[in-house]
């Protein structure tokens, strides 16, 4: 899979979350997330991993539940694992990893139509971050592909007016 993952460790890797099923189990998206991340973590790229999206508790709705039982699963011990159930959107999950929990030097993993504008916001908020585009571990319908690509060029757009024009910065 693509990535700008070097040989020098980060600090952590930043996993974004995404859409759960009502039951808890995570979307194939964040599965490929997770997967790539948990590969990550393996290698020794970060010592710790950041799980951010919704939280709260509730089954069907915690992101960040679901990322936790699903790296617990494979293996990766609870201290290796931080949640921050407030990182709703990519921007807030930036500055969170930033300001909240003190890092500076992450690797970013998500899907390949999400990277850049993520890396791009991570590096706005003063953090040194590099990317890891997932793989996808199953084949998405069409309209799926489409739904995401076009979300992702308004969200693009969004996150130039916030940087460009709102003034977020570092």
């Amino acid at each position: 899979h693509r990535s700008e993952v070097g040989s020098a460790p980060a600090e952590a890797l930043v996993v974004l979350g995404a859409r759960i099923h009502p039951d808890g189990r995570p979307f194939h998206i964040l599965v490929d997330r997770l997967d790539a991340a948990l590969q990550l973590w393996q290698n020794g790229a970060a010592p710790r991993i950041l799980l951010s999206g919704r939280g709260g508790g509730e089954v069907g709705r915690d992101e960040v539940a679901a990322m936790r039982r699903w790296l617990m699963a494979r293996g990766v011990p609870g201290e290796a694992l931080i949640d921050d159930g407030f990182g709703l959107r990519t921007i807030d999950t930036m500055r969170r990893c930033r300001d909240v929990f003190g890092f500076r030097r992450v690797v970013v993993v998500t899907n390949e139509f999400h990277l850049a504008r993520s890396v791009f916001l991570a590096r706005q908020a003063g953090l040194d971050a590099l990317g890891c585009g997932a793989p996808a571990l199953v084949d998405y319908s069409i309209s799926t592909q489409v739904k995401n690509q076009g979300r992702e060029l308004l969200a693009r757009s969004a996150a130039w007016c916030e940087v460009f024009i709102l003034g977020f910065r570092k």
